[in-house]
C-alpha cells in the first residue's frame, strides 16, 4: 500500500535528506483518465491526448484532449493526478480560487482515505477541497484528515477535474489541462501546497487549471472570394461550351 509503505520510507529518509527544494522533486505518483466513462489508468495513452507539452515524469505542462466521436450528444471528460511535491508526502494542502465554469467540476482530496479517485471514475467530483489544512503534519501523525480529530491537518494532497458538455454535430471538444509551479493570473485553479517544514526550507506548489472549447471538426472549406467566383464562372462557361462544340462535330 502507498501510505504504509512509502510512509515509512519517508519518515526513514528524513534524517538523511539535505533540505532542498527545487522544480525537480516534483513526481507524478498516479494518473487516471476517464473519456466518456473509458478508464486510463497510469497511461497517457488516450485517443486524441496531445503530449508533447508535459512532462510524465514531474507532472508539469500542458496536455490537450481533442475529443471527437463523430456524432452529436452528451459527454464527458475527468482527469485524476496525484502529484508528490516533496518527502514527506503527507505534509501538503489544498486550495481553490475562483468558481468553476458551468459543466466544469473538481475535487481535492486524499488519494488513498478520499472519494477522489471513484468519483474520477464515475464523473462525480463533489467540488470540494477536502483538504484544507493547514496544521502541519511533518511527522505523520495524522494518517488523513478523515481520521478524528485531524480534519484541519495537512495531507497527501491529489486534484481531479471534469467536463461535462454537449456536441452538436460536426463539431469536437478540445481540453487544455495547465499545470505550473507559477500562480495563474486569476480564473478558476486548483493549488497544490507543501509548505515550509524541517526537510523543506521553502513553500513548493502547483496550480492546476483546465478549460474546454467546442469547436467544427474540420477546418471549413474556403470561401472564395468575389472575384475568383467571376473566374471560375468563365472558365465553367468556355469548358462547357468547348464539350458542347466537340459533342455537336461528332
Amino acid at each position: 500500500m502507498k501510505r504504509v509503505v512509502v510512509a515509512v520510507l519517508a519518515l526513514l529518509l528524513i534524517g538523511f535528506i539535505a533540505p532542498k527544494a527545487s522544480a525537480d522533486t516534483l513526481v507524478l505518483q498516479e494518473v487516471l483518465f476517464v473519456v466518456n466513462g473509458t478508464q486510463y489508468y497510469n497511461t497517457f495513452a488516450v485517443p486524441g491526448l496531445n503530449t508533447v507539452s508535459y512532462n510524465t515524469t514531474t507532472g508539469e505542462g500542458t496536455l490537450i484532449e481533442t475529443f471527437n466521436p463523430g456524432a452529436p450528444g452528451a459527454y464527458s471528460f475527468d482527469s485524476y493526478f496525484d502529484n508528490e511535491l516533496n518527502v514527506p508526502f503527507f505534509n501538503e494542502y489544498g486550495t481553490v480560487n475562483g468558481s468553476p465554469a458551468a459543466g466544469q467540476t473538481y475535487q481535492i482530496d486524499d488519494p488513498l482515505f478520499g472519494t477522489i479517485f471513484g468519483n474520477t471514475q464515475t464523473d462525480t467530483l463533489d467540488n470540494t477541497n477536502h483538504i484544507p489544512g493547514t496544521t502541519d503534519n511533518y511527522n505523520g501523525g495524522c494518517n488523513s484528515v478523515y481520521d478524528p480529530g485531524c480534519a484541519n491537518s495537512n495531507d497527501d494532497v491529489s486534484m481531479a477535474m471534469g467536463f461535462d458538455f454537449v456536441l452538436p454535430a460536426g463539431d469536437q471538444a478540445v481540453i487544455t489541462l495547465n499545470f505550473s509551479q507559477t500562480q495563474p493570473d486569476g480564473g478558476f485553479y486548483l493549488g497544490q501546497i507543501h509548505p515550509q517544514d524541517p526537510n523543506n526550507p521553502s513553500p513548493i506548489q502547483l496550480f492546476f487549471s483546465g478549460n474546454v472549447v467546442i469547436e467544427p471538426s474540420g477546418p471549413p472549406p474556403p470561401v472564395p472570394e468575389p472575384g475568383s467566383l467571376v473566374l471560375l464562372g468563365t472558365v465553367t462557361a468556355v469548358v462547357f461550351g468547348a464539350f458542347r462544340r466537340k459533342f455537336s462535330r461528332n
